[in-house]
């Protein structure tokens, strides 16, 4: 008899830990999945953008491995519009990595 009640035991146990405990650690895991994957879509941020606007700057793309040099002329919705020394660019603001000012005396 005594066997018997320690085998419910057992089974209590074993019943509480998969109804309980296991699909709360796979919510705690799918939370984190789904998180990683909705990843919101950042937009860049205009306002910093536009101190940069008229001034020389070197822009580093994710994609490249060297930057684009030029003037940012204009900055509207995610685009930015730079003009180097023989044409005009358009840049998706998705893409871009890095943008630093060059010193004054590139300044034109």
């Amino acid at each position: 008899m005594e066997a018997v009640k320690i085998s419910y035991w057992w089974i209590w146990i074993i019943v509480l830990f998969c109804c309980i405990i296991i699909p709360k650690r796979n919510k705690l895991y799918l939370g984190i999945i789904n998180r990683k994957k909705k990843g919101k879509k950042r937009k860049m941020p205009q306002e910093l953008i536009k101190e940069f606007i008229g001034k020389v700057c070197t822009i580093i793309l994710f994609n490249e491995s060297f930057g684009v040099q030029g003037k940012i002329v204009a900055v509207e919705d995610n685009w930015m519009k730079i003009e180097e020394k023989n044409k005009v660019r358009l840049i998706n603001g998705d893409m871009i990595r890095d943008i630093s000012i060059l010193p004054e005396k590139y300044q034109k």
